[in-house]
């Protein structure tokens, strides 16, 4: 009798030592993985984020499924890749419109450039909704070749208010699987 409670006891605290317990509540945030916390915007996927006359919420990385990149930035380069910046105010509103530039670069881990537009917004001479302006997305899509080593590409950007004095700029890698 005394053998089969020590077996039970044994086995029931094995069983208890992998199990997990959990437990919150209030409103989820779409956005989870470690964040930096820089001039009250919460930064994620280690972007390198500078904003001058804007108020940023946040900024993350998505994949073309809208899923979030992992915290490591490792992409299979399948898809595209989305930054998100979200803004809470500073742009120059004029008759309900934000008159917006944004410029991106793509390098490879040994310097060569890959991509560069000097104005992906250029296609808007009368601007974007004040809403629209208040959520951006950048994306940059590369495709690798097959068997390729794994290697990195560093994405530059920058969002800036043509009708004032405000921007966002910065910079974040990513690195193939």
């Amino acid at each position: 009798m005394k053998l089969f409670s020590f077996l039970f006891i044994v086995s029931l605290s094995l069983l208890l030592s992998s199990c997990e317990f959990n437990c919150s509540i209030g409103k989820k945030d779409e956005v989870t993985g470690a964040a930096e916390v820089k001039d009250g915007a919460r930064i994620y996927n280690s972007i390198q984020l500078n904003a001058s006359g804007v108020k940023v919420d946040k900024a993350y990385l998505l994949f073309d499924n809208s899923q979030r990149v992992p915290d490591d930035n490792f992409v299979d380069f399948n898809g595209p890749v989305k930054m998100q910046i979200l803004i809470d105010s500073g742009w120059v509103e004029e008759n309900g419109k934000v008159l917006l530039g944004a410029s991106e670069k793509i390098v490879t881990e040994k310097g060569e450039v890959v991509l560069e537009e000097a104005d992906l917004f250029q296609k808007y001479p009368d601007g974007i909704s004040v809403e629209d302006s208040k959520s951006i997305y950048l994306s940059a899509s590369l495709k690798l070749k097959e068997g390729m080593p794994p290697t990195s590409f560093t994405v530059s950007f920058r969002i800036w208010d043509k009708k004032g004095d405000g921007f966002v700029e910065g910079s974040y890698k990513l690195y193939s699987k």
